[in-house]
Formats: C-alpha cells, sequence, structure tokens
C-alpha cells in the first residue's frame, strides 16, 4: 500500500510503519513510558497491581493497518468496529479489548477498524470506505468525542484532541492549524454536529447494505459501577492513561445487550 496518504481507507498505522507487524509497543503504550512508570514507587505498585509487565502485550496489525484480522471480503461473515484507542484496545492483551470480545462472543470474524487518536469525522472517512467492500453483519461504533479532527495531508493524518497540539510542530502546520481548531472548539455546536454527521453518515452507509449498526457516543457510555466521584476505580492498561480489563468487558456487554 502506497504510504501516501491517497486512500479514504488509510489508517494513521498503516502510514506509521504499522502494516502487517508485531510489535510490543504502540501509542500510547511505549516502552519509555513504561521504564519511567516502573522508576516511579506509586506508578510502578500500580503496574504490578494490574498485571503489567514488558512481555504480556502484543499488537498485530494486519496488511492494511489495522490491529485487526486480515479481511476476506466475504459478506456478513464479520462484525466490523469504529472508534478510537479504546475501540484498538492500547494498553491491554488482545484477547481482553472489548471488540475481540464481542467477536468471539458473535462466533464472527473481527474487522476492527479502531485507530488511537482519531475523531468522528475519522469513523466516517473508514466507514466510508471499508463497510461496502467488506459487507460485515454488524457495525459497531464506540464514537469518540466529538471535538476531535483530522486533516488528511500528502504524507500524513494530523489528528487534532483538545489539549494535545503539540505534534503539529512536527508536521509544520501548527501556525495555520492552531487557531483554527481552537476558534473551531469554543462552540459547542461544531463538536455536537461534529457527532451528528457521523452518526447519520454512517448509519446511512450501514443501511445500504443492510448492515446493523449499533452505536454509543464514548461520552454516554456509562458504567456506574466502575465510576465515583473521583473518577475511574477499575483496572488500568499498561500505559497507565487508559482502561484496564473490566471496562472492556463492560463494554462488551453493553454492545451485545442492543444485538
Amino acid at each position: 500500500m502506497s504510504e501516501t496518504c491517497d486512500s479514504y481507507g488509510q489508517s494513521w498505522y498503516g502510514l506509521n510503519k504499522y502494516i502487517d507487524t508485531t510489535v510490543n509497543w504502540c501509542p500510547s503504550d511505549f516502552e519509555e513510558l513504561f521504564d519511567q512508570n516502573m522508576a516511579d514507587p506509586k506508578q510502578r505498585a500500580l503496574l504490578e497491581k494490574n498485571g503489567w509487565t514488558k512481555d504480556n502485550i502484543t499488537y498485530t496489525f494486519n496488511k492494511d493497518g489495522f490491529r485487526s484480522e486480515e479481511f476476506t471480503y466475504e459478506p456478513d461473515d464479520s462484525v466490523l468496529f469504529l472508534g478510537c484507542s479504546l475501540t484498538v484496545g492500547i494498553g491491554v492483551d488482545l484477547e481482553s479489548t472489548w471488540a475481540y470480545k464481542v467477536a468471539s462472543r458473535l462466533g464472527l470474524r473481527r474487522y476492527n477498524l479502531g485507530v488511537g487518536g482519531g475523531g468522528p469525522d475519522m469513523c466516517f472517512r473508514l466507514a466510508h470506505h471499508w463497510i461496502p467492500r467488506l459487507r460485515p453483519k454488524y457495525v459497531m461504533m464506540l464514537t469518540p468525542y466529538g471535538g476531535r479532527m483530522e486533516i488528511l495531508a500528502d504524507k500524513a493524518i494530523i489528528q487534532l484532541m483538545p489539549n494535545y497540539l503539540k505534534h503539529l510542530e512536527r508536521t509544520g502546520v501548527r501556525e495555520k492549524v492552531e487557531p483554527f481548531y481552537n476558534t473551531w472548539l469554543s462552540h459547542p455546536a461544531n463538536a455536537e454536529m461534529n457527532l451528528l454527521k457521523c452518526s447519520l453518515g454512517v448509519q446511512s452507509i450501514c443501511n445500504s447494505i443492510g448492515a446493523a449498526l449499533i452505536e454509543k457516543p464514548l461520552d454516554k457510555i456509562e458504567l456506574t459501577t466502575l465510576m465515583t466521584d473521583q473518577g475511574w476505580t477499575g483496572t488500568m492498561g499498561r500505559d497507565l492513561m487508559h482502561p484496564g480489563k473490566e471496562w472492556h468487558e463492560a463494554v462488551t456487554q453493553k454492545f451485545l445487550d442492543k444485538v
């Protein structure tokens, strides 16, 4: 596959050498971060409590650059997933991810198109390209926060997330992009419409091939048994940024309850 962003179906991982490979680390689950956390007694205790080591997680990417089974293009034999790092399963082993659990329990192939840092427009872009080609039985979308955006450049996919723009320095577009993005974020209707357009667009694509869409916006996921006034109380992923196995099991049940 070309390294230029010339396909609506391209993933950030594919553009960044994560193609047809298995690796031990994947953003934001970095080896350097793990070493830093192990050097901090409090963080080390969390890693040990959650059972994470340098060796018990791998990330296998298919030839199209997704943490997914290879695509067979056989109609109705798969469930396709859309979302961000929480759908990829960053920080947890494959078998613990909600996408793996849902596909296994439905007895269908797992086409996981999740991409870390992605937003609603990324979900729509990938849906537009892949759903008509893969023709899954179900599409399950854990829709990312509406305030996220992406920009397709010649040889890059630039992901925009509130309060995280330092990577724009590397791409050389910060002076152009940051003022626009901050203005866009300043009115809540922009993020709300971003979510709505994604939802309606993906639903239309699914309707066109007869696939069932099950969507849950990430900011509407209610996991009351694992949340308190102090925040998340369950286990954490290896990067200590993403939720761990309990969260993925709870989300699995949320989606299966709708099947």
